[in-house]
């Protein structure tokens, strides 16, 4: 599934905000540092890097992020269509709001 963020649109005292929420996965190649969005495209990748001759091919790329550390990532943001179907039933903090749009 691609990553995706979900996001319910709100305001408080008047500004806009949003209340984000994170899903899906991606596949790392360590070995060249390459995104996958899907399993099988990862497969047809590592799978040919198995058929290559390339010398030092189990080596992970000096590029590949460390733990510990903020990297930047592609990812779809949506609605959450749940939160904007159930607007009318909304519990909200008091000052917040529902942001219509």
């Amino acid at each position: 599934m691609v990553p995706k963020i979900h996001a319910k649109f709100r305001k408080r005292h008047g500004i806009p905000y949003a209340i984000e929420q994170l899903s899906g996965r991606q596949f790392r190649c360590r070995h060249c540092n390459k995104v996958f969005l899907r399993e099988r495209e990862i497969e047809a990748h590592l799978k040919g890097l198995t058929k290559s001759d390339e010398r030092g091919k189990t080596k992970v790329s000096s590029n590949v992020p460390d733990l510990s550390t903020t990297i930047e990532v592609r990812v779809l943001y949506t609605y959450d269509i749940v939160d904007k179907m159930k607007r009318q039933w909304l519990k909200l903090k008091s000052g917040d709001q529902y942001d219509g749009i």
